[in-house]
């Protein structure tokens, strides 16, 4: 049997505006519960996860693997290594999230230790480890979602030692039952990920769909055909999302004026921008920030 995997940044988001640093947090049952606590079989180009299941009962597959744990288990998830997952209403864990471009080399050289599928699964009965891991989590989470100066190191810092622990727990695998399926990114799923990869590194240029669709070298009708099929959307509605997510990420992490806002996200003048903005988040920039501070 053949079948399509689809590509995002965070479960069910396209786009990496989603993510407002390199080092994403939530927990499982934030994500889940919005999906009928059901994630289906995806993938993503950027990140690399590292899960921690705290409660037993979680299905999953990964590549070719599947499993129902029956303990406490942590998961590391490669870039572009296909997984899915099935949650119980109850369940509790988390999941970090890391773009790994944007990572120290040690960062992502660590990653390269967990290349074959089997290297990737650590339950608590099989891991010495386990316990510093999950410790090393939970002072992610504490860390992620506090006020601290120095966060971004901090976070890095944890990960990398989680990294550390996980390796030399490695050679205690469990065998797991491998599946007949085969795995592929069909033709349009392959355009619409290189249109949101042009995307995501230009959506500050003033770019047409047209620009966008001669580089995926197909004309822009189809590409707005195709994006319509495969994601409900067309081109220039993620286009301007992807302009509005960098703009409140700027608007809640700098104190960049409007001004130097609405030219980094592709604007052409502030005015512009605030309207595009009020239409689409229904305040100013102004006001979205100052809501912020309040």
């Amino acid at each position: 049997m053949t079948r399509v995997i689809p590509s995002y940044e965070l479960y069910g988001e396209l786009l990496a505006g989603g993510l407002p640093g390199p080092i994403h947090h939530e927990t499982i049952k934030e994500r889940s519960s919005q999906h009928n606590w059901t994630i289906r079989f995806h993938r993503h180009r950027r990140l690399a996860q590292i899960f921690l299941f705290d409660s037993p009962d979680v299905y999953w597959r990964l590549g070719d693997l599947e499993h129902t744990s029956t303990d406490q288990t942590v998961l590391v998830v490669p870039p572009g290594v296909p997984h899915g997952f099935r949650f119980s209403e109850n369940v509790v864990g988390d999941v970090v999230s890391i773009r790994l471009d944007e990572m120290p080399a040690r960062v992502q050289a660590g990653f390269t230790r967990f290349e074959s599928e089997t290297d990737t699964v650590f339950s608590r009965q099989q891991s010495g480890n386990f316990g510093h891991v999950a410790m090393l989590i939970g002072q992610l989470r504490e860390v992620y979602h506090s006020v601290v100066s120095n966060k971004h190191d901090l976070l890095v810092a944890l990960i990398e030692l989680m990294l550390l622990y996980l390796s030399a727990d490695l050679g205690e695998r469990k065998p797991f039952r491998r599946l007949n399926t085969r795995v592929h990114a069909g033709r349009h799923d392959a355009m619409v990920e290189t249109f949101c990869a042009l995307l995501e590194d230009n959506y500050y240029r003033a770019w047409s769909v047209a620009d966008y669709a001669q580089r995926v070298g197909i004309s822009a009708p189809h590409l707005t055909r195709v994006c319509r099929a495969e994601i409900g959307s067309a081109p220039n509605d993620l286009v301007r999302q992807r302009r509005m997510l960098e703009a409140k990420r700027l608007l809640e992490y700098t104190a960049l004026p409007v001004l130097h806002i609405a030219n980094r996200c592709g604007f052409r003048d502030a005015a512009f921008f605030s309207r595009a903005f009020k239409t689409h988040e229904g305040v100013s920039p102004r006001a979205y920030r100052k809501q912020l501070d309040s």
